[in-house]
């Protein structure tokens, strides 16, 4: 029987090490791998940490020929969602990290592996053990707006609420301290999502390239 392996990441400090792990059995098994990223909120409403978290995962993905799933809970629990990715991708084999409970946690709280063997059967689990250090994003980010970059000279300007015809369309998230318009600027080309450093509504180097 084939053998399918979904790595579980939600921590952009543990991410590559479960990743390596799939990497290992993957080559081991000969089979297939996924890594599977589940989100509290649709793609539009991520801020700019979130985005960067996702496209961490991402790079990490093809940095170890696996495959990327990103699913959005909908209000579902995530062993809930794991539970569905597994029927619907046929997986035999699940990795997942935890941190170390104390007897305390253990006895007041169920664990994310508790309600998987609840869910599923006949289903490796393999668990990794890593760190307490929580993932804390900053809030230093706003919510990111449509906007678009346009050529003006050598520079390329940033416009919200305009539509332009030749400009580069993305989304602009400001830095809630600054007064001006200073961020990032976040936008899909080749199939890739490339971040651009806004300064006072320019892109602070011309990396773009001609268009």
């Amino acid at each position: 029987m084939k053998e399918t392996i979904l790595i579980c990441v939600c921590n952009p400090n543990h991410a590559e090490r479960l990743a390596q792990r799939g990497k290992k059995l993957k080559d081991a098994f000969q089979g297939d791998a996924y890594i599977l990223s589940v989100e509290n909120r649709k793609q539009e409403e991520l801020n700019f940490n979130e985005l960067q978290t996702k496209y961490l995962f991402e790079s990490l993905a093809q940095k170890y020929g696996l495959k990327m799933l990103s699913k959005y809970a909908e209000g579902k629990k995530i062993a809930r969602v794991i539970a569905d990715v597994v029927h619907e991708y046929k997986i035999t084999q699940i990795i997942l990290g935890q941190a170390v409970q104390t007897k305390l946690e253990r006895m007041v709280k169920h664990s994310l592996i508790d309600e998987l063997f609840h869910l599923l059967e006949g289903v490796d689990i393999h668990v990794v053990e890593v760190s307490r250090k929580v993932h804390d994003p900053s809030d230093d980010w706003d919510k990111g707006l449509p906007a678009q970059l346009i050529k003006k000279g050598s520079d390329y300007h940033l416009i919200i609420g305009e539509d332009h015809e030749n400009g580069i369309k993305g989304k602009f998230f400001k830095e809630l301290s600054s007064d001006f318009s200073n961020g990032f600027f976040v936008f899909q080309r080749d199939n890739n999502h490339e971040v651009l450093r806004i300064h006072q509504g320019v892109v602070d180097s011309n990396i773009l390239g001609e268009e």
